[in-house]
């Protein structure tokens, strides 16, 4: 008898659909400060946010402070679990400050 192995899921476990993502992110670009972005935060649905924020770090006309916003609401472990480990790890050294506070890189500034 073939013996099955299992190794469990190591990607993503939710991906939102884009049909939220996409009106989320043009409400993050018209976002000018962190304030701004805390109140959208809180407005959306919580399983939508590491998402938005994977999509808005790799997208330049999104407003910088609104990005590690949201990326500081999630923390790592939450961005771990929804957008994967490579992703998570990705998007973290594109904010340097929020990746120092949570412990996983050295900042400089």
């Amino acid at each position: 008898m073939e013996r099955i192995q299992y190794a469990p899921r190591r990607g993503a476990t939710y991906e939102a659909s884009l049909d939220i993502l996409v009106p989320a992110l043009a409400r993050l670009r018209e976002c000018q400060t962190s304030i701004d972005a805390l109140v959208l935060i809180d407005s959306l649905p919580d399983m939508i946010l590491p998402g938005l924020a994977y999509v808005a770090s790799r997208r330049q006309y999104v407003p910088r402070d609104a990005v590690q916003a949201v990326v500081t609401y999630c923390g790592p472990l939450f961005l771990e679990r929804c957008l994967g480990r490579r992703r998570s790890r990705e998007l973290l050294k594109r904010c340097p400050k929020r990746a120092a506070c949570s412990g996983l890189v050295r900042y400089d500034a």
